[in-house]
């Protein structure tokens, strides 16, 4: 099973005056349509969950790809984790800080560091 979590910095957003915030998680939301359901967690993240028998794996890795590349969400994002356990439910999860990987690597994402 996968699993992403993704959390934008709302109140910057609003702040900027730049974009929608509404309209930002839309998009987001868009990825991960086919195969992941979407739940808002406590801190106003949003987790997309694999669903079982549907082609999450090809919505979860498009989304990191696209997101590797977009500037907002370079300049938004504030917490961006990969959870995969290799399909193997016995095993935990293991947690892929994506955000601070891009942050090290990625000249979009060092740029809003």
């Amino acid at each position: 099973m996968m699993k992403m979590e993704i959390k934008l910095d709302e109140d910057r957003v609003k702040r900027d005056g730049r974009f929608d915030i509404a309209e930002l998680w839309q998009a987001i939301d868009k990825e991960f349509a086919n195969a992941c359901t979407k739940e808002v967690q406590p801190d106003g993240s949003v987790m997309y969950v694999g669903i079982p028998n549907k082609d999450y794996y090809s919505d979860i890795n498009v989304a990191a790809t696209v997101y590797k590349n977009t500037e907002w969400f370079a300049q938004y994002c504030v917490k961006w984790i990969w959870y995969d356990n290799d399909d193997d439910e016995s095993l935990p999860f293991q947690d892929i800080d994506v955000l601070a990987s891009q942050r090290a690597k990625n000249p979009l994402f060092k740029r809003w560091s």
